[in-house]
């Protein structure tokens, strides 16, 4: 005959603590699915590096176009921002004059297939970035113990934050230093949106000195070079 040890329930100390190390795990487990965003720095390069640039009166300015979601993702926390209908566009400036120089960020334009189109706001921007991401939603994780349903609350403010703060605006640039701010320029609807860049340009109209607000020359920058230096994917 084979003896039967007797079964033992556990502990109810045991069971409350196995229970709480799974509701911990749970709880680990849906913030770190549901992570905010996280701002991303962005230090811009030696100017001369730069595909796409004009110099004019002492100034250089090169643009880059952030045309597909893995060049925005570099700079931005999501993954389809282009997908999205938004084009991050970086604006670097060096000034090698005396003077401060003023840049307005609002009135630059994409010229593209004869349109001229003008950047949107950083909460425009947003809304159009996350339109399908819904402010709560009922979730339900993988968890050890049958936890019911939780609703989240996913806020957009951290990312709007981080675009306004790298929005390019009214820019002020010192004497002998480079400045660099983005401005997000909408572009849902191309069938290829690299194809028609090669053929677009950037135009920045109003440039002035600081000191004496007289304005300088517009500028008008090819982003063609910038382009086909650039992944198409």
């Amino acid at each position: 005959m084979i003896a039967l040890m007797p079964f033992k329930f556990p502990h109810r100390r045991a069971v409350i603590r196995f229970a709480f190390c799974g509701f911990l795990a749970w709880i680990s487990t849906v913030f770190s699915t549901f992570a905010g965003y996280k701002a991303r720095p962005y230090v811009p390069l030696p100017i001369e590096s730069y595909a796409s640039r004009l110099t004019s009166e002492g100034l250089t300015v090169a643009v880059v176009p952030m045309f597909t979601d893995a060049l925005a993702a570099k700079t931005f926390d999501k993954k389809d921002i282009v997908s999205s209908g938004i084009m991050p566009v970086a604006i670097v400036i060096s000034n090698n004059n005396g003077f401060a120089v003023d840049v307005s960020g609002d009135s630059i334009e994409l010229l593209v297939k004869g349109d001229h189109i003008r950047p949107v706001r950083p909460e425009q921007a947003i809304m159009r970035i996350f339109q399908h991401t819904l402010p709560t939603q009922e979730v339900r994780v993988p968890s050890p113990v049958p936890f019911p349903r939780i609703a989240i609350y996913r806020s957009n403010a951290d990312a709007l934050d981080d675009f306004n703060y790298k929005h390019l605006g009214v820019k002020r640039t010192e004497p002998n230093s480079v400045t660099a701010g983005f401005v997000y320029m909408p572009v849902k609807g191309f069938a290829n949106l690299s194809e028609a860049l090669e053929d677009a340009q950037i135009y920045i109209p109003d440039l002035y000195r600081a000191d004496t607000r007289q304005p300088m020359m517009f500028l008008e920058i090819d982003l063609k070079p910038a382009v086909i230096t650039g992944p198409k994917k």
